[in-house]
């Protein structure tokens, strides 16, 4: 470990760094972890947040003139930015997973690619728990005419949180002018229900199979993988409820079983403690991520006895599946707001650990 950065976290098999991934990456060991599991920001403006959107990317490039640049623009460099300094944390031939969001996706694969990753695959995650993000716009009318709607209701929270200050909708109110009443039912988005993973590789040295000798990485641990009755894994997984609705639609395969069991299935767990899932007005936090989802992409992607890297760490779910799956972890997060989620995570697997 580099005498200039010091953890705040150093157990056994996990280590933590609070701060920028960007600045992080370069003081960690070269060649030191073997794979990269990770849920990165999708430069969204996730409710709001600097963090999400490009007034928090360009302070992680105080090096680059980003004041030409397009917000997608700033976006991809960003990407580009903490994908080299994965690059060269990892070893040869050694596996990234990077979950994006549908608007963003190829800003971030272009940034990954052009850092000089190989692009090898990408997993589509379905899942039926996403809520819309769609402009209202008959409501949208009524305020550009300069009318607001007597009878909207919206509660607001007095709090800031890991969303940050929130609000929602009870009561939407009835259009006024006309004009919203032309619109009334018309937004700008769909309810969101997949989210791709990108699957990336830093180049092997040599030969893949002199690199999977020498550094063990290179390859994906298929049998470790497999699900359901020993089936090969695939690139789309599933939520329970896409699966029960895929088997209402298609029925039965060829073979007379449910077509959903030709792939994986992670349930999403709505109910996890308020620990794993901070909520604002009892809703959970939109983006984390199903335990056995990012287990299963660990075990595929990460050989026996290596290292996980985590960049973005959030509430700590990558930390614990690699726990859970007997993995080191080495995760960062610059967020302080989840330091007491990633230390309650790692506490719990510690206790569990102790008390056996």
């Amino acid at each position: 470990m580099p005498k200039s950065l010091a953890p705040v976290i150093d157990a056994d098999r996990v280590t933590l760094y609070i701060g920028d991934t960007v600045g992080i990456l370069p003081l960690l060991e070269p060649s030191s972890v073997s794979s990269v599991v990770t849920d990165p920001p999708y430069g969204l403006g996730f409710c709001g947040q600097d963090w999400d959107c490009a007034t928090g990317f360009r302070e992680s490039l105080p090096d680059v003139d980003t004041s030409r640049m397009s917000d997608p623009e700033v976006f991809e460099t960003w990407c580009r930015a903490w994908a080299s300094g994965l690059l060269q944390v990892l070893k040869p031939g050694g596996y990234l997973a990077a979950f994006g969001g549908t608007r963003t996706w190829h800003r971030m694969a272009r940034g990954v690619e052009s850092a000089g990753f190989q692009i090898r695959d990408q997993i589509a995650w379905l899942y039926s728990t996403g809520m819309p993000k769609s402009m209202d716009l008959s409501r949208a009318a009524d305020q550009h005419l300069g009318v607001e709607r007597p009878d909207r209701v919206v509660e607001v929270s007095n709090m800031e949180g890991v969303m940050g200050r929130t609000s929602r909708v009870l009561i939407k109110g009835q259009p006024v002018t006309n004009q919203a009443r032309k619109l009334e039912g018309w937004g700008t988005g769909l309810r969101p229900g997949f989210e791709p993973i990108l699957i990336a590789r830093k180049p092997p040295k040599g030969s893949l199979i002199s690199n999977v000798l020498e550094y063990g990485t290179g390859g994906l641990n298929i049998d470790r993988s497999r699900f359901g009755k020993g089936r090969w894994p695939v690139n789309v997984a599933f939520d329970n409820e896409q699966a029960a609705a895929l088997n209402d639609t298609a029925g039965l395969d060829g073979d007379g079983l449910p077509v959903s069991t030709k792939f994986p299935v992670f349930r999403y767990d709505r109910k996890a403690p308020q620990v794993e899932r901070p909520t604002a007005f009892g809703v959970a936090h939109t983006t984390v991520k199903p335990l056995g989802l990012i287990r299963w992409l660990i075990t595929m992607l990460t050989p026996v006895g290596g290292v996980v890297l985590e960049p973005f760490a959030g509430s700590g779910t990558t930390v614990e599946a690699a726990l859970l799956e007997l993995f080191q972890i080495v995760a960062i997060e610059k967020n302080l707001t989840f330091e007491p989620l990633l230390r309650s995570r790692i506490d719990r697997w510690l206790n569990n650990t102790s008390a056996t």
